[in-house]
């Protein structure tokens, strides 16, 4: 059963080449990307052989790509929308959102926003 995962390493890492490769091979499926800085993949094991690279399971929130678009991360989930990320993460997330009103604010003030 294939999972989400994240690399991530320096810009400068070889891997993000063997990365794209792989990509455009169809060997690997990228979910989102900030490229050079760190990529969501959907893979059925943990990604291996990215020179500089390291993989790790994703932190909860909300991933911005360069182009703005976001992608919202729960339990190694994609949910739909910020505010279903904010109902998912709990009783604080969600007062944060009665005060502020404004979902992404919340995940913002929450240190969640990669």
């Amino acid at each position: 059963m294939s999972k989400l995962w994240i690399l991530r390493g320096p810009h400068e890492a070889t891997g993000w080449n063997e990365l794209r490769k792989d990509y455009e091979d169809e060997k690997v499926e990228i979910i989102h990307l900030d490229a050079k800085v760190w990529a969501v993949i959907d893979a059925d094991e943990e990604p291996a052989g990215y020179d500089g690279l390291r993989a790790e399971e994703p932190a909860d929130g909300m991933y911005i790509d360069p182009n703005g678009s976001p992608l919202y991360l729960f339990g190694g989930e994609v949910v739909p929308t910020a505010e279903a990320l904010v109902s998912a993460l709990g009783r604080r997330a969600e007062d944060l959102m009665e005060q502020t009103g404004q979902a992404e604010m919340v995940l913002e003030r929450l240190g969640m926003v990669y």
